[in-house]
């Protein structure tokens, strides 16, 4: 597994919109050819995909 990081307040902001509790989750990967972001749970290593503009 990759080196998860702290969100930024845009990461924040789209994990936020998309109704996931900001505190739970770090940052795996940022994709900007694909315009996702890809989350992992602090806990139960749940892997949540998401895009953005």
């Amino acid at each position: 597994m990759k080196k998860l990081k702290k969100l930024t307040r845009r990461q924040m902001q789209v994990l936020g919109a998309a109704g996931y509790d900001i505190m739970e989750y770090l940052l795996e990967r940022q994709n900007d050819k694909d315009h996702t972001f890809t989350y992992v749970h602090r806990h139960t290593k749940e892997v949540v995909v998401l895009k953005y503009k």
